[in-house]
């Protein structure tokens, strides 16, 4: 038996759609269990928006019977799932979830946020769905012991699984990492050393291959810096050389994606400010960096389909982030 205190379930797979909100995600690889129905099918609209496929949904709810336990294990030998997005306010049987979750989080990424995590969140969490109370730090080491993914907020949940679902996984934790610029490569690799990602010295042979395309002061050292340069081929050029380096398991590009947003902006003020200016060829240079930068995409989706190696670039999300909210 199924809740009580239920939203319902979905398998887009099989076009069954039976819950409280009328929501119709795409097939996809993504399964989604809440606690809160609401919250579910939320996410499930949010999911269908922004076109992540998704296994399947259940708003599990008070769980009397079936548990989100009970769901971990499904998802280990479901063909289908490559993603699990939790959201949870109590669990009930914590060494069972714990193993489960251990033994799921080594084939599939498990994503999850739990409710409950104040005083006021654990009082009107139990008011919701019933939940015990959990000691967060306990709570916490267990997601961390088990390899669980831990969010803060319901939209990260969609992104990494998009994430997740998405990219290939990484075989190790070195990382690469590709700047336009170097304070971008500094911030990087204090980040990734604070999350236990080792950042290695790059080795002479790929030294030697990037110092064919980058100017005598480049760093020479990861994070590689391309200082700026505005060559198009050398962005594709190093990308491809460091997706097949033996030295890294995954590589994090900053800088290359997202420069038309500041280009536009550019442009209008250009011409506010002249409005005789040429709007011609300011158009022509928007369009191939737009093209540059679509193609430069394709480029690394074959570079990760070949190699079977992540490649993420965060710059874009920033310059859209200052976009939408009117800051450039």
């Amino acid at each position: 038996v199924l809740g009580p205190n239920t939203m319902g379930i979905c398998n887009p797979h099989i076009h069954l759609y039976c819950t409280g909100s009328h929501v119709r995600p795409i097939p996809g690889s993504t399964v989604v269990v809440s606690q809160s129905g609401n919250m579910g099918t939320q996410l499930l609209a949010f999911a269908e928006q922004q076109g992540i496929g998704i296994r399947g949904f259940c708003g599990s709810g008070n769980e009397a019977m079936i548990s989100v336990e009970d769901f971990l294990d499904a998802f280990e030998n479901d063909a289908l799932t490559r993603t699990v997005m939790l959201y949870l306010e109590g669990v009930r049987n914590g060494r069972r979830f714990f193993e489960s979750a251990r033994r799921v989080g080594k084939k599939k990424p498990i994503v999850l946020l739990k409710g409950g995590r104040s005083r006021a969140g654990t009082r009107a969490a139990i008011s919701h769905t019933g939940a015990l109370s959990l000691n967060s730090d306990i709570f916490n080491t267990v997601c961390r012991q088990a390899g669980i993914v831990q969010v803060e907020q319901p939209m990260d949940l969609l992104d990494l699984s998009a994430a997740f679902s998405s990219l290939p996984l990484p075989k190790g934790n070195r990382v690469a990492v590709m700047t336009l610029g170097g304070g971008w490569g500094v911030i990087t690799a204090d980040l990734c050393s604070e999350y236990g990602l080792e950042v290695p010295e790059l080795t002479p042979d790929i030294v030697e291959h990037l110092d064919h395309i980058l100017p005598p002061y480049w760093s020479r050292s990861n994070p590689v810096d391309l200082v700026g340069e505005r060559d198009p081929s050398i962005p594709m050029t190093a990308i491809e050389a460091l997706v097949k380096w033996e030295g890294c398991d995954a590589i994090i590009n900053l800088g290359i994606l997202g420069r038309n947003i500041f280009l536009k902006r550019l442009s209008a003020s250009v011409l506010k400010v002249d409005p005789d200016y040429s709007s011609d060829f300011l158009d022509r240079l928007n369009e191939a960096l737009s093209k540059f930068e679509q193609s430069y995409i394709v480029h690394i989706i074959e570079l990760m389909e070949k190699h079977k190696k992540p490649e993420l670039d965060a710059a874009k999300m920033v310059a859209e982030k200052l976009q939408q909210g009117n800051y450039c």
